[in-house]
C-alpha cells in the first residue's frame, strides 16, 4: 500500500535487507538539502547476510549519514539459527568495522528501546552520524504461514520467551505505577 506523504514511510518491499540503503539514501538527501530529517531502517537479523545491509553500513559510517539502522534480531532467519548467519559475538558488532557506532539493546523492553532510539536520533541529527542498533527479541510465532517452526525450535525456548512479551512487561509496568488502572487495562483488551 502506498502511505501519505507526510507519513514519511516508503512502500513495503520484499527484497531482504535492501531497505537499509533505502534508509541510508533518504538521509543522505536530506543531508545534502540541509534538512534535520533522521531516517531509520529496519531489517531481521537474516537480514544482516544480505550485501545490502553491509553496504548501507559502510556508506552510512563513510559519509557519516544521519541514519538509525535497526536490527531486529528474534535469534531466527527463518531456519537458521543467528549462531550460523555471523561469527561476530552480537550483530551490533559488526557496525564497528564499518566506523558505525552500535548499541545492543533488550529489544522486549520497550522503555530501553526507546531511549536508544531516542540517543541514536538525537545523535543523527546533531551531525554525529549513524548508529546501529541490534534489539534483540524473540519470534514466538512462525517466520511465515509456509514455516513450521516446530521442526528446528525447542518448545522449552519459546515457553522461555514468551514469558519475556514485551506487551505483557509494559502492561504490568503501567499497573504497578497506577499509570495505567485495571478499568482501562481491561477497556484496552
Amino acid at each position: 500500500p502506498a502511505y501519505p506523504k507526510e507519513t514519511h514511510c516508503l512502500p513495503v518491499q520484499i527484497v531482504i535487507g535492501t531497505q537499509m540503503l533505502h534508509a541510508v539514501g533518504l538521509a543522505m538527501a536530506a543531508k545534502i538539502a540541509g534538512d534535520s530529517a533522521v531516517s531509520a531502517g529496519v531489517c531481521g537479523d537474516g537480514a544482516t547476510s544480505e550485501g545490502d545491509f553491509n553496504e548501507a553500513l559502510n556508506f552510512a559510517g563513510v559519509f557519516q549519514a544521519p541514519v538509525v539502522l535497526v536490527v531486529q534480531n528474534n535469534g531466527w532467519a527463518i531456519s537458521v539459527p543467528r549462531s550460523r548467519q555471523s561469527a561476530a559475538p552480537t550483530l551490533a558488532a559488526r557496525g564497528i568495522g564499518f566506523g558505525v557506532p552500535s548499541i545492543l539493546v533488550d529489544g522486549n523492553d520497550i522503555l530501553a528501546v526507546y531511549a536508544v532510539m531516542q540517543r541514536a536520533v538525537e545523535r543523527a541529527r546533531s551531525g554525529q552520524g549513524p548508529t546501529l542498533v541490534e534489539a534483540l527479541t524473540y519470534r514466538i510465532g512462525s517466520h511465515t504461514t509456509a514455516d513450521d517452526a516446530t521442526r528446528y525450535r525447542d518448545a522449552a525456548e519459546v515457553e522461555a520467551w514468551r514469558a519475556k512479551d514485551p506487551l505483557a512487561r509494559f502492561r504490568l509496568f503501567l499497573l504497578k505505577r497506577n499509570i495505567l488502572e485495571e478499568e482501562q487495562d481491561r477497556q484496552l483488551i
